[in-house]
């Protein structure tokens, strides 16, 4: 019973603290019976182990299991967190270790069963320690691991490596796996002073911490810079609406001094019977009337010339344009956010229709609110052939306006049709 107890506590519980860590890293949910399952099967594999840093290899590889089956998550991000989370739990055991040796080497009992209860002792401190740390950076540090590039997530991880690597010599070389206790002279092996090993140890600790805090001022400085990148397409974009909005002032100042002009014609082919070039002429007019004035109405006014003008330039390419959403008034995504989110979409889909026959161009624009979520969906043709896209700074800027308003945006395409949706958080509460 005292060796099942010690295995539960010093094996199942880190390891299963280690899963929980691992889903709120990569932003998942955490599923307890997927956790459960996962920890048994590292529970049986880990006493078929008996190879040098085999426990470590195991570890690592269960955890990188566990983040691409359940999670399905890249094997070059699940690699570098789990060696990540296995140099935290060493680093934890290690710790615990070289205080439990120091504790009952100032002791000196002979009595086993309290050798025993230090060691229980010292297992359940192990997790408490694990649980605080892990707590601790997922508190602070996590919403850094969500979104991370394979070469930065291995640049974090190499001094957590090295850790992992120097505790496991401290383990085999000085400790190792046998203890010699005599009844008269206590501890006779291994015969070491722990006041310096735990010093190490304290200061690998506040290593791991040292170089979160500098990770996450990296990420800070990141996410300024990208900002940065973001207001700077923004003027251009904000540029490039206000020449088309003098594009289609132009239009309309054309149109209303031409309009006497037009009336002249008229009166003068009624004048003379020919009622069909009359309607004819009329026709005509009225496409052109058509063209300089889409009916676009989302109950916001900018976003509404935003739209008229670019769904216009839109159907003097041919291309067949649906736009029905409504904007609620007080919404938490700025005008200038909808002008990003908009603009380039549209841009984007009128780019992908180029290269497609006039009558086959569409673009639909639809939306849909449900509680504080405004669900966007932007349709447009597409070569049939087209397979996959490569995001540029259009699609980056659209991306990062959708998280930070806790939404998410996808595409997908296929059989001639792009689909582009979003979901955004239009609440201000």
């Amino acid at each position: 019973m005292y060796v099942f107890l010690c295995d539960f506590v010093g094996c199942v519980i880190p390891f299963f603290l280690l899963l929980y860590a691992f889903a709120k890293f990569c932003g998942k949910r955490f599923s307890l019976w997927i956790a459960i399952l996962w920890t048994v099967l590292w529970w049986l594999l880990h006493h078929m182990v008996s190879v040098p840093f085999g426990a470590i290899l195991l570890a690592a590889c269960c955890l990188c299991a566990y983040g691409m089956i359940p999670y399905h998550m890249a094997w070059q991000h699940t690699v570098w967190l789990s060696v990540f989370l296995v140099a935290v739990l060493y680093w934890v055991n290690g710790i615990t270790r070289t205080l439990g040796y120091w504790i009952a080497k100032e002791m000196g009992s002979q009595n086993a069963w309290i050798l025993q209860i230090l060691d229980m002792v010292q297992a359940v401190f192990a997790c408490v320690l694990l649980f605080l740390f892990l707590w601790t950076v997922t508190k602070w540090f996590c919403h850094y691991f969500h979104h991370l590039c394979t070469e930065v997530l291995a640049i974090l991880i190499c001094p957590f490596l090295f850790v992992l690597l120097c505790e496991q010599v401290i383990a085999t070389a000085i400790y190792g796996d046998t203890i010699v206790w005599s009844d008269t002279a206590g501890l006779v092996y291994p015969k070491v002073e722990p006041i310096p090993i735990f010093v190490l140890q304290v200061l690998a600790g506040m290593t791991f911490f040292s170089v979160l805090f500098l990770f996450g001022r990296f990420q800070k400085n990141r996410a300024v810079q990208e900002e940065n990148k973001l207001l700077v397409h923004q003027m251009a974009t904000q540029a490039a609406y206000m020449q088309e909005i003098e594009q289609r002032e132009q239009q309309f100042c054309s149109l209303r001094h031409d309009i006497k002009n037009h009336f002249l014609l008229l009166q003068a082919l009624l004048k003379e019977q020919k009622v069909e070039e009359a309607i004819r002429y009329l026709s005509d007019l009225e496409n052109v009337s058509h063209k300089a004035n889409t009916s676009v109405q989302t109950g916001n006014t900018t976003i509404d010339i935003l739209l008229k003008n670019k769904c216009a330039i839109m159907e003097q390419k041919g291309v067949s344009v649906d736009c029905a959403f409504h904007i609620p008034p007080y919404s938490a995504v700025t005008d200038m956010e909808w002008c990003i989110l908009l603009a380039n979409a549209i841009d984007n889909a009128g780019q992908a229709m180029e290269a497609i026959p006039k009558q086959e161009r569409y673009l639909h624009i639809s939306g849909k609110q449900k509680g504080d979520f405004l669900y966007l969906c932007i349709e447009n043709a597409c070569e049939p052939s087209l397979s996959s896209i490569e995001e540029g700074i259009g699609l980056f800027n659209m991306r990062t306006i959708v998280q930070k308003h806790g939404g998410k945006m996808a595409y997908h395409m296929g059989n001639g049709t792009f689909v582009l949706d979003m979901v955004l958080l239009i609440s201000q509460q």
